[in-house]
């Protein structure tokens, strides 16, 4: 028998060479991003003064911006600077007007003209009046010019087309309700918070009308439902939760008690709740009582310290945004992974908190 001792260190050798590219390729491919973490998702809240404006930036640069407060100056240059200066953008791919109410779908009429706009989205088709909104009779003309007639209509269970990057997770930005129309629900349990709903009367105005839209990237969710009211609110929630648990959830209407039905709120079970105030409108005191009581709100941040006279209940003020009428209007971010972990932040560099996974 002949002992071939000699192919030993041709054998090891030919270890070593694979070891070591091995080594070269994966430092290359670290190198190039391929395995690093997807992007963040951004969302933004513009301080309008108790208005509606929260921009998001999807991690493939796609923009969404949910309501552009009123049509005025302050309002769409905010809105404008934190768009192009702070999140780095050249156009808005599309604007979603949850409802028609000014401070709500009005300063997307001028900001077209600062920055294009490429694609609108409404609840219904563009409409001839609303009696509740003096502005109504006045901007709808000037907004149906900025659209071009090219508002499109969104219905539950559309999704709006964002896109996700090429390695990033799925991101969707779904609609459960709009028109006073609710989505269709999967085959679910009972959900045994509306045990303890009250009755509350129809609204017939426009803010019951909101779309509603929640946000899912991977992990994470966020929830915006505009302006809507307590009744269609329990119907997102009862019988059964068609919304899920959310992580991230912009109160509805400001903070008004008019809104903000407990059952959604202890349905949902926020982690934590950016309330878009004003000094003087919004973050009332039922509200606010609601979600200091909720079990597992981590925090509550607000736009505004709330100055309305009487019974006024605020969040610690590190987690508040502006806390006078000095003119000073600084924005909230979130900054959202798809684990499900996020960090919410004042400004550009105020006060800052990161939230790990559910």
């Amino acid at each position: 028998m002949v002992v071939r001792v000699e192919a030993q260190p041709i054998a090891l050798w030919n270890s070593v060479v694979r070891v070591l590219f091995l080594a070269v390729l994966l430092t290359s491919i670290v190198g190039s991003g391929v395995l690093a973490q997807p992007s963040p998702l951004r969302i933004y809240w513009v301080d309008v003064e108790g208005g509606g404006a929260t921009l998001i930036v999807a991690p493939s640069g796609e923009s969404i911006l949910v309501d552009a407060g009123e049509n005025l100056d302050r309002d769409v240059s905010r809105v404008f600077e934190v768009a192009t200066k702070v999140a780095g953008l050249k156009q808005i791919d599309h604007f979603v007007a949850t409802h028609w109410h000014a401070d709500h779908y009005g300063g997307a009429i001028t900001l077209s003209t600062r920055i294009p706009i490429e694609r609108y989205y409404g609840s219904d088709p563009l409409p001839d009046k609303v009696p509740e909104d003096p502005q109504f009779a006045k901007l709808m003309p000037l907004y149906k010019t900025a659209t071009k007639g090219g508002s499109i209509v969104l219905k539950p269970g559309d999704s709006l087309p964002v896109r996700k990057t090429p390695s990033g997770p799925q991101i969707e930005l779904k609609v459960l309700a709009a028109n006073r129309v609710v989505m269709g629900r999967p085959k679910s349990p009972p959900n045994p918070v509306c045990s303890q709903k009250a009755e509350n009367a129809a609204d017939p105005t426009e803010n019951s009308k909101s779309i509603v839209l929640r946000l899912t990237y991977g992990k994470f969710t966020f929830l915006d439902a505009g302006d809507l009211t307590k009744a269609m609110e329990e119907r997102l929630v009862c019988p059964s939760n068609l919304v899920g648990e959310i992580d991230l959830f912009q109160i509805d209407h400001h903070g008004l008690d008019l809104s903000n039905n407990p059952v959604l709120i202890q349905t949902i079970k926020p982690r934590v709740v950016v309330v878009n105030n004003g000094p003087q409108k919004g973050a009332e005191p039922n509200t606010m009582k609601t979600l200091f009581d909720t079990p597992g709100i981590q925090t509550v941040w607000q736009i505004h310290r709330n100055l309305q006279a009487g019974g006024q209940v605020n969040t610690a003020p590190e987690f508040i945004a502006n806390q006078g009428v000095d003119g000073k209007a600084d924005f909230i971010q979130a900054s959202a992974n798809p684990d499900g972990s996020f960090r919410v932040q004042i400004g550009s560099s105020g006060n800052s908190k990161q939230y790990k996974p559910r």
